[in-house]
Parts: C-alpha cells; structure tokens; sequence
C-alpha cells in the first residue's frame, strides 16, 4: 500500500535506536523528511549518517525531553528547516527498575515519569500550535501493553504509559477539530537498548506468554506508527493500538 508519505516532515523524539531509529528508517523508505532528536549524540550522528547514507532527507538535533524550552526549540529548528511539521512521534523513553514497588524510592522514578510521561506532555504541547494553525497534524506516541494492564515489578513505569494513553485519548478529543489525529501504539516486550537486560532464557520464557511465540522486534512495531502517521489512518484518532503478538488481545 502507497501511504502517500512523500515528503511529508516527521519530528521524531527516541530517534537514535531502538522503536524511534526502525520508524525514522521505515518513514524513510516512504519518503519522509526527517528530523530525529535523542539524547545521544552519539548514536544519533550514527544514526544520521546512516539514513542519510541510504539516501534519506534527514536532519538530527540534540533534544532532552525533559526540558519544555528544548521541545520548543526542536520543533521551531524543524519548521526552519522544512517549513512545515506533519508528523510527531513520541519515541523517547526509559525502563524502570524491575523491583516490586514498595522496594523503590522516589529518585527511581523521577527520570521515569519525566521521559515518558512528562516529556510526552513537553512535545505534543511544542507542536500543538502549529498543527492546529495549520489545520493538519498526525501524532502517534509509544505507550505500552503495561499501560492497559500494569504489571507488578513495573508499577510506576505502567502508570507512565497509561498516563500516554490517557493524554492520547484527551488530546484527539480536543484537536480532531483541527484535523490533528492523535493515537498511541502499545508494544509488548520487544528486543532494544531498553529491553537488553534479557538473556536468552529470558526470552525462551517470556515468549511462552505470547500467542505468536515470539517477543517483538522493532521491526514489528514501525510499520503501524508509520501508518498511524499517514492519511491512510484519517479516521483513526484516540486510539491505543496493541502491536504485542497477540499479548494484549481486546
């Protein structure tokens, strides 16, 4: 299916590896202009080199989502260089420690709730402006399967991805006036940096809960945010969509 992506612009946040590099890599092969932001410097020249090597338009900035006046800088540095911002992909994120909760104290989920919950909150907010003048925007941030049905030994890091659902639901409320589509996309377990403290056993066993046999691969979950992020899914907007093997079944 054409999803009719050709030089349309994406911001996209976690842009350096893991979710956020597959979906800058499949909007690529669409043809989408692209500007990633992460917090490794590092891994985001890398990451730059590389799309731009296989023939992407892409452009990369330093961004910690914490921070509202960065998030604002990100998206005013974007329009300076593109002229318009289409597309918002809420990527970045962190773990949380794998410990029951009564066994963790405040310092443990500061940086939690501030990426993946608060930094959320900092990027839609930086763009909602010029999507809603615009009178066209397309948002799509990564939650959780955590975030429809917690788990315990991730108490604070489910309520962060339920805290994105929930802002997912409000903001397509408020914005569908403006032809601003808001969804999130709820993976299950899936192999990335983040994910890198499972072995192979590890895996052997939590794949045993997955009807499909499986954990996810980046790989699985980029093609739903890239359509998520086109006029393909015009009509889909509120929405927490699983991309989990069949985990999450509703």
């Amino acid at each position: 299916m054409d999803l009719a992506l050709k030089d349309k612009v994406a911001l996209i946040t976690g842009g350096a590896s893991g979710l956020g590099r597959a979906t800058a890599e499949q909007m690529a092969s669409e043809g989408v202009r692209l500007m990633i932001a992460d917090v490794n410097e590092r891994l985001l020249e890398e990451t730059r080199s590389r799309l731009a090597g296989a023939g992407a338009t892409v452009e990369a900035l330093r961004l910690d989502v914490r921070d509202m006046a960065a998030c604002r800088s990100a998206v005013t540095q974007t329009l300076a260089r593109f002229g318009v911002l289409d597309i918002l992909v809420n990527s970045a994120g962190v773990g949380g420690p794998m410990s029951f909760f009564a066994q963790t104290d405040p310092e443990q989920w500061e940086d939690l709730i501030a990426i993946n919950l608060v930094g959320v909150i900092n990027c839609c907010r930086a763009v909602t402006d010029h999507m809603t003048q615009r009178g066209y925007g397309k948002i799509v941030s990564i939650a959780s399967e955590a975030g429809k049905a917690n788990e315990k030994r991730m108490v604070v890091y489910g309520a962060t991805k339920g805290g994105v659902i929930s802002l997912t639901r409000g903001l397509a409320a408020e914005l569908g006036r403006y032809s601003v589509n808001v969804n999130a996309v709820c993976p299950g377990v899936t192999r990335t940096p983040m994910t890198a403290y499972i072995d192979d056993e590890m895996e052997k066993q939590a794949s045993k809960f997955y009807p499909l046999g499986r954990l996810g691969q980046p790989e699985d979950i980029a093609p739903m945010i890239t359509f998520l992020a086109s006029d393909r899914a015009s009509w889909i907007t509120g929405q927490a969509i699983s991309v989990s093997g069949g985990f999450g079944r509703s």
